[in-house]
């Protein structure tokens, strides 16, 4: 799988052979297809929102190569003659049994719709382009830059989105806005620990480097809304992967650091600690006619002293507690338009001698109706077990039908 970044020119290129060769078996941003005129294979891997090596490319661009869509430019203007859109509306079904001590209680829900989400995404600027979902407001949004620097790019990037707060230029779909089919990333250890207990959206801004080998990016993060918290700290961010072919297979292997502290909202001076690494390994590939990707990541995050000389953990809900996890998965596409994933995962909370374990499976499946159009349904098994306390079972079915255009 030859690698490499994409000029405008060359992306369109791609994207108009693709379109003859490949078979469709993702859909895209419909905002994105607009302006590149891409089929769906040049950015994504298997299906939506997982990306491959063109759709690292198209990121690592700002979003700003164009395919035969016109722009309007002038001296510091160039803009797509369009405004690109895409509108998304999901229809979700979730019967969840917890069984606690022996007694079993079970909740339905359908939700029609679970979600009509705006988009608009794309072109801003000859180095610049943004991402934004409105949901009743702009729920998640980012603004990146990129600069060509000979054999690299480079840029400063912004958002504030429940994506994770290393989304300013996450490329990986171990976690994050990249890891959300088959609902995979919620096994994610990085998004148990990390994301899930720093709660909400985060904000962070990055400086950030990269080429089809390597992405690094430096930054800082609150793990909240920083026009929710007074006087917001930033916390120190350090993200970086390398990635490398294998014969038919592409291997990435990461990992990021946090460390400083985040201020309480609302607070001046009070503060919790933030102590937390990951590392993550991604490998995506052919055998025959069947694709398939492994993903996995390993999480710890520790008590630190903030300002007030108190041991606490942001992602421990302020207490001291020490936080470990770790999670596999598997996803096959066996054949067109159909794809399975199985994995596993396990988070443990450690607080003095108390030791707490969540244990988690999950089977999911996907069958595409039509390009931009899905069934998707998983089946996910949770289980708590706390140093003399009984245990308790959380099982979960799902199933949609989410729709793009």
């Amino acid at each position: 799988m030859k690698k490499t970044l994409l000029s405008a020119a060359a992306f369109a290129v791609v994207a108009v052979s693709a379109v003859s060769i490949a078979p469709t078996t993702s859909e895209a941003i419909p905002a994105f297809a607009r302006q590149t005129g891409a089929a769906c294979l040049s950015c994504h891997f298997q299906t939506f929102p997982a990306i491959n090596s063109f759709g690292r490319a198209f990121k690592m661009g700002a979003f700003t190569d164009v395919g035969e869509q016109a722009l309007i430019e002038d001296d510091n203007l160039s803009l797509p003659a369009v405004l690109n859109s895409s509108f998304v509306l999901r229809a979700q079904y979730m019967s969840t049994k917890t069984t606690v001590a022996g007694v079993s209680s079970t909740v339905t829900n359908w939700n029609i719709p679970a979600d009509a989400v705006l988009l608009m995404a794309g072109r801003i600027g000859s180095n610049s382009g943004a991402f934004v979902e409105f949901n009743g407001g702009a729920a998640n949004w980012q603004m990146m830059n990129s600069f060509d620097f000979d054999t690299v790019k480079a840029g400063l990037n912004i958002q504030n989105s429940g994506f994770g707060p290393t989304a300013t230029l996450e490329v990986s779909n171990v976690f994050g806005q990249h890891g959300g089919k088959l609902n995979g990333k919620a096994l994610s250890s990085v998004e148990s620990i990390i994301k899930g207990n720093g709660g909400g959206n985060s904000t962070s801004i990055a400086a950030w480097v990269g080429n089809e080998s390597f992405v690094a990016q430096l930054g800082g993060v609150a793990f909240a809304d920083a026009a929710a918290v007074t006087n917001a700290s930033f916390v120190p961010m350090l993200r970086a992967l390398y990635i490398a072919d294998m014969g038919a297979a592409e291997v990435m292997i990461g990992g990021g650091l946090f460390n400083g502290q985040q201020r309480a909202a609302g607070a001046l001076a009070a503060g919790q600690g933030v102590d937390a690494k990951f590392i993550d390994l991604q490998v995506q590939g052919e055998a025959g006619d069947m694709s398939y990707g492994f993903y996995a990541d390993w999480t710890t995050s520790k008590a630190k002293g903030t300002n007030a000389a108190v041991a606490s953990n942001l992602f421990a809900g302020g207490t001291n507690s020490k936080l470990n996890g770790y999670s596999a998965r598997v996803e096959v596409s066996p054949i067109h338009k159909v794809m399975f994933g199985l994995g596993a995962s396990q988070t443990k909370t450690t607080t003095a001698a108390v030791v707490t374990k969540v244990s988690s499976t999950q089977f999911a499946a996907t069958y595409e109706i039509y390009q931009n159009m899905e069934i998707n349904a998983w089946y996910k098994s949770d289980k708590t077990t706390t140093t003399g306390a009984a245990s308790s079972k959380v099982k979960t079915v799902f199933a949609e039908v989410e729709a793009l255009f």
